[in-house]
């Protein structure tokens, strides 16, 4: 294959990787036999943030996503505008919560979170073969390896010098969204857990969307 040919290749399959970087992708799915409780049911969805303005952007989004789908969710910073992730969780304040969701009218919880944030550095090598040895595993080719030509010139020069490496930095920003039934027993409550993860996402808003599409199409 000629050399710009290999090149225009590899230029497809870097701009299909790098655009493929920020798509997100479902890592965890999990339902629960009591899961269809969900339907016709109150469900209060919760994004745990301490910043109210990316709280409300999450619940909004998610909230459009889930009443698109016919469900009847509800947005928790309309209703509780002063709710604070729980510090320092106890049974009593955690059963203080729920009755308050519950006196409201709500039978689901939809609680979703930022789980975690992974950096790291990759190290790539540009397309190409800096040696010989590159492109056909021996230290050198002669003439006269090949064609056993007593007669053939030297072996062969390398093709070019080795060419240094690259790297390129990745964040990955791993979410969950989980729902409870609160109005079943402790033991029960858990319906349904989302898992995704998504590499250096383009914007916070299409990171917003991707997600609360996936919840939304998981809880259907």
């Amino acid at each position: 294959m000629a050399r710009s040919a290999r090149q225009y290749i590899f230029l497809l399959v870097a701009a299909f990787f790098f655009a493929a970087c920020s798509s997100m992708k479902l890592t965890r799915s999990f339902k629960s036999d009591s899961f269809d409780t969900v339907n016709n049911k109150k469900i209060l969805v919760v994004s745990r943030t301490p910043q109210d303005d990316i709280r409300r952007a999450y619940e909004k989004e998610i909230t459009k996503k889930l009443r698109a789908k016919g469900l009847n969710a509800t947005a928790s910073h309309v209703v509780f505008p002063d709710l604070k992730p729980l510090t320092n969780k106890t049974v009593e304040r955690i059963t203080n919560t729920i009755s308050m969701f519950r006196e409201a009218g709500f039978q689901i919880l939809l609680l979703t979170s930022l789980k975690d944030v992974e950096e790291q550095e990759i190290l790539r090598r540009r397309e190409g073969y800096g040696s010989m040895l590159d492109y056909y595993g021996n230290e050198y080719v002669t003439l006269k390896g090949y064609y056993d030509d007593l007669n053939a010139p030297p072996k062969l020069p390398p093709l070019g010098t080795e060419l240094e490496p690259t790297t390129k930095r990745t964040v990955t920003f791993v979410l969950e969204a989980v729902t409870y039934n609160l109005v079943l027993d402790d033991e029960d409550r858990l319906l349904s857990v989302v898992t995704a993860e998504v590499i250096n996402p383009s914007s916070g808003s299409g990171l917003r969307k991707s997600f609360a599409k996936l919840i939304a199409d998981e809880l259907q």
